[in-house]
């Protein structure tokens, strides 16, 4: 009989060495600085937040205050800034941990490994300061020492807070081939070129980055306004709820040939500014990119030059599309994976223009319209209103009672929320106005809108779910059957009237899906307000007052909702 054998365990804990290394291996010294400067921006957008907005995925509106400084020698590096601090339990429990992922819903120091990438990548002394406002607590990291420790722990001390809100880090005993680049006033310059081209939009919103004292300027790519090419921006989200922005158009400063001032040699220096700019959660992952990762299916040659395109993600950051160094877009993603297929035929749309203005002229430049009040799809998840940050921001979040957003007090014929994933050409433009028109001022205007917007919206929606040419049919058979003669020809491009989809809707249930419960009291309604809706372009004595076209508006709402967006 065989003996019983003795159970033992086999140790799979990793080294120091071994997780430092593969941490560090592939990362550049760039992708290193930009983790530092990611967990500042998030610092600033924790203070710029209150109360229930920091939880709710929110990107701040202003950064105007905050600061983050960074200085280059070939003796060592800082950074520093006055943004939030670090809470004294975050920094033991979390904040150097390996692979702890940041807290924040809208955040970008997304993946738990930036600051360690960092202090072990640049150099072998690290000396951390932050400071929240109630305490402020000091770490030292060498390198050395605690690779040689099977001690994962570093010891940090807690001081009375100095009044200074925020956090600097300061690494010396630089390796050589780091010493040699920081000395480098070329490089240094590169560097702050490259922020004001990743970090743009949070410059914009007046958040300040200077290297060795020189402050980087936003140098996010300009769309022409206003030229003969009109480019298009579309919005949606995913089925795990990333918010998804796709803009494209052309460069600002790019001209055709055919064009007046035209410049052959100014064209030419625009050419590395042509491309797919890749943003998560405000921050650029890829810039000006003309590779088959933004769905350029062949080389990218001079029938694309001029155009500049933009794809945001705005979300959690664990489900953004982005790769661990914040370098790279991950294709495998499902919110990448929707917008490429926009992304690839927007550029293909640009190829066909370019194509047709070779055979004809170029029309004339759209005179310049006056300031809107605001973009026709806002980025979602943004805050809209908060006093602007300072230097002296509070380091706690004062309680904020919770308020839930009134969907219904808007003022347009649709909310900037609705999904524009399957819109397309005029349908979007539509839809675009829809969002835009303000009811308030322009009620009767709103009302025809309305009437076109069901109408391309039901064709639309019927084409999805291979029903257009059954209601055609419906429409032909009904009209035919109280002796209207339609021929062949005219049956080719035959186009059912809005009563005929009304009737066509009512009869055929079925169509709705499981949302057939849902939408009949709104269909009902639009039967009901066509008399209105058609008084409104064709009756010129027909008066109407602003609340009912408001009433009117949120009474369709869920029918024109489900056929834009299912």
């Amino acid at each position: 009989m065989a003996k019983a054998g003795t159970k033992i365990l086999v140790d799979t804990s990793p080294t120091k060495k071994v997780v430092v290394s593969g941490l560090t291996k592939d990362a550049t010294i760039e992708a290193c600085i930009f983790d530092l400067i990611d967990n500042s921006v998030d610092a600033a957008s924790e203070a710029a937040l209150v109360g229930a907005m920091a939880d709710s995925g929110a990107m701040p509106s202003d950064y105007a205050g905050y600061k983050i400084d960074l200085r280059f020698s070939g003796a060592g590096f800082s950074i520093s800034d006055n943004c939030a601090g670090i809470e004294t339990k975050d920094l033991q429990e979390m904040v150097l941990r390996f692979g702890h992922r940041s807290p924040h819903l809208g955040g970008i120091g997304a993946f738990g490994v930036g600051l360690n990438r960092a202090l072990f990548k640049l150099g072998r002394d690290s000396h951390l300061q932050t400071d929240t406002g109630k305490s402020r607590t000091e770490l030292v990291l060498r390198v050395d020492e605690y690779l040689a420790s099977e001690d994962w722990n570093l010891p940090a001390t807690k001081f009375p807070s100095a009044g200074k809100i925020g956090t600097r880090i300061e690494i010396t005993a630089l390796p050589q081939e780091i010493s040699q680049e920081f000395a480098d006033a070329d490089w240094a310059k590169n560097l702050r070129h490259e922020i004001g081209r990743r970090y743009a939009r949070f410059i914009a919103k007046g958040l300040a980055i200077t290297v060795n004292g020189t402050v980087a300027e936003n140098e996010e790519i300009q769309l022409r306004e206003n030229g003969p090419f009109e480019g298009e921006h579309k919005f949606y989200k995913s089925a795990d709820g990333v918010a998804i922005i796709v803009k494209y158009g052309q460069h600002r400063d790019h001209r055709f040939s055919k064009e007046t001032d035209y410049d052959k040699a100014r064209n030419a220096q625009l050419t590395g500014e042509y491309g797919w700019n890749v943003l998560c959660n405000e921050r650029a992952i890829k810039v000006a990119d003309t590779s088959d990762k933004t769905g350029w299916e062949t080389k990218f040659h001079s029938e694309f030059y001029g155009f500049v395109g933009f794809v945001s993600f705005v979300g959690d950051p664990e489900k953004l599309p982005w790769n661990t160094t914040k370098t790279d877009v991950d294709l495998n993603n499902p919110s990448y994976r929707m917008a490429l297929t926009d992304m690839r035929k927007y550029a293909e749309k640009w190829r066909a223009f370019t194509d047709q203005r070779k055979r004809s002229p170029i029309p004339a430049p759209i005179p310049p319209k006056a300031p809107a009040k605001g973009p026709p799809s806002p980025p979602p998840l943004t805050s809209a209103s908060r006093p602007s940050p300072t230097r002296s921001a509070p380091a706690t979040k004062p309680a904020q009672p919770v308020i839930k957003p009134d969907h219904h007090q808007f003022r347009t014929i649709l909310p900037s929320d609705v999904s524009e994933q399957h819109c397309v050409d005029k349908h979007l433009k539509v839809v675009h106005e829809a969002k835009a028109l303000d009811l308030g001022d322009l009620s009767y205007s709103g009302l025809a809108l309305m009437r076109m917007l069901f109408e391309f919206s039901v064709s639309a929606y019927l084409h999805r779910n291979s029903k257009f040419d059954e209601l055609k049919q419906f429409a032909i058979d009904r009209r035919r059957s109280k002796g209207v003669t339609i021929n062949p020809a005219e049956e080719k491009s035959f186009l059912p009237k809005i009563e005929e989809m009304l009737v066509y809707l009512e009869k055929n249930p079925d169509v709705w899906g499981a949302k057939q419960a849902h939408i009949k009291h709104s269909l009902k309604r639009m039967t009901a307000h066509i008399p209105t809706l058609n008084g409104a372009i064709h009756n010129p004595f027909q008066p109407i007052d602003r609340a009912r076209v408001f009433s009117i508006r949120d009474e369709l709402l869920p029918m024109l909702r489900h056929l834009i967006e299912m």
